[in-house]
C-alpha cells in the first residue's frame, strides 16, 4: 500500500554507506517512497560525498550509486509538506547542486546501477555517473514538465551529448515517456544491461575492476573524461595533453620537466 503524504518518516537513514576493499557504495533508502529525495536525504548524501572527496578520509577507488528495494530513485519527493515553498525548494536545490558538483569533480570512477525507475532527479543522478549499470528492464524518464519544474540537475545536457536529441525531446517534452534500458543502452546513454535484479552485483564487479588500477591514473582519467566531452577538438587536445602530463608526472613520482607546460 502507498504510504499517504503525512505518512511519518521511517527512522532508518535515507542513505547506507557500505565499504568493501577500496569500493564504497552508496544507497538511496527511502524504499517506501521508491527513493524519492527529500530534503533529509539530499543534505545526507551531500555531505557523505564531501566526506569521499576529501583526501583526509582516505579516497575511495571507486564508487557505486544504486537504489534499495528495487529501484535507484523516483525523484524529488513532491509530497514533501513544503515542497511548493520557495525557501525550502532553495535548500533542497542547494543539496542537489552541491551533490552534483561533488559528482563532478570526484576524483574516482562513480558507477550507477540502476534498477525498477531512474525518474526526474533519480535519472539525473544517474547519467551523472561515469557508467551507467541497469536491469534490462528499468524505466528512465523527465517528468518535471508534469509537475510544475523543468529538468535541473544535467539530465537534458547528458542526453544531449550520450543519446541524441529525439530521445531527449520524448522523455522532456512528453512528462509521461518512459524509456527503457535496453534502448538507452543502444543509443550509449546506459553503458551496461543486465538481467533485471543483477545491476547491483554487475555494478561492484565493473567498480572493483576500474579501481584495481592506480590512483593517480583513475583520477586523470576520469578528470579527462569528464572534461572532454563539450569541448572541440583543439581545446579538448590541449585538455588531454595537460592530463598527460599529471599522469606521467604522477606515475613517474617527479615534477613535470622545466619549460614544458601541462596544456
Amino acid at each position: 500500500m502507498t504510504p499517504s503524504p503525512t505518512a511519518p518518516e521511517p527512522a532508518a537513514s535515507p542513505l547506507l554507506v557500505e565499504r568493501n576493499g577500496r569500493v564504497v557504495t552508496l544507497t538511496l533508502s527511502r524504499p517506501h517512497r521508491r527513493n524519492a529525495m527529500s530534503t533529509a536525504m539530499l543534505e545526507q548524501l551531500a555531505s557523505e560525498f564531501i566526506q569521499l572527496t576529501d583526501p583526509k578520509n582516505g579516497t575511495p577507488g571507486a564508487l557505486v550509486l544504486t537504489g534499495a528495494g528495487g529501484t535507484f530513485s523516483s525523484g524529488a519527493d513532491t509530497r514533501e509538506p513544503d515542497w511548493r515553498d520557495l525557501s525550502r525548494r532553495a535548500v533542497r536545490r542547494a543539496h542537489f547542486r552541491t551533490v552534483f558538483e561533488a559528482l563532478h569533480e570526484a576524483p574516482f570512477p562513480v558507477v550507477a546501477a540502476v534498477e525498477g525507475y531512474a525518474l526526474g532527479g533519480g535519472l539525473e543522478l544517474a547519467l551523472a555517473c561515469d557508467l551507467v549499470v541497469a536491469g534490462e528492464g528499468a524505466l528512465f524518464g523527465l517528468p518535471e514538465l508534469g509537475v510544475g519544474a523543468v529538468p535541473g540537475g544535467g539530465a537534458v545536457h547528458s542526453l544531449l551529448r550520450r543519446a541524441g536529441r529525439g530521445v531527449a525531446a520524448r522523455m522532456l517534452l512528453v512528462p509521461g515517456e518512459r524509456v527503457r534500458a535496453d534502448e538507452l543502452a543502444r543509443l550509449g546513454a546506459v553503458e551496461r544491461t543486465v538481467p533485471d535484479g543483477e545491476a547491483l552485483a554487475a555494478a561492484r564487479e565493473l567498480a572493483a575492476s576500474v579501481a584495481a588500477g592506480d590512483p593517480a591514473l583513475l583520477t586523470a582519467g576520469v578528470r579527462l573524461l569528464r572534461d572532454s566531452g563539450h569541448l572541440d577538438r583543439t581545446s579538448a587536445l590541449a585538455v588531454e595533453n595537460g592530463y598527460w602530463w599529471q599522469a606521467a608526472s604522477a606515475a613517474n613520482r617527479e615534477p613535470v620537466p622545466p619549460g614544458v607546460t601541462p596544456s
